[in-house]
């Protein structure tokens, strides 16, 4: 196990131990775009209804972190 040979050292990884327990805002990531905004879309086939009824919108997103949510 590594052991710090200054109090100053010892001090400074203690500091780093605290702010890596912290959680981190969502807002401080950086988001990777996309080049086009994307929609998944479900059509349920309804023969009542005609085909553009039929089809409703999941979801869209523009970055490739909202895509794996």
């Amino acid at each position: 196990m590594w052991q710090p040979t200054t109090e100053t050292e010892g001090a400074a990884v203690e500091e780093v131990g605290e702010s890596a327990d912290q959680a981190i805002d969502p807002e401080l990531l950086v988001k990777h775009p996309l080049q086009n905004t994307w929609a998944l879309w479900y059509f349920k086939n309804d023969k009542r209804n005609n085909w553009l009824d039929n089809q409703k919108v999941i979801t869209t997103f523009s970055t490739v972190e909202d895509f794996w949510a």
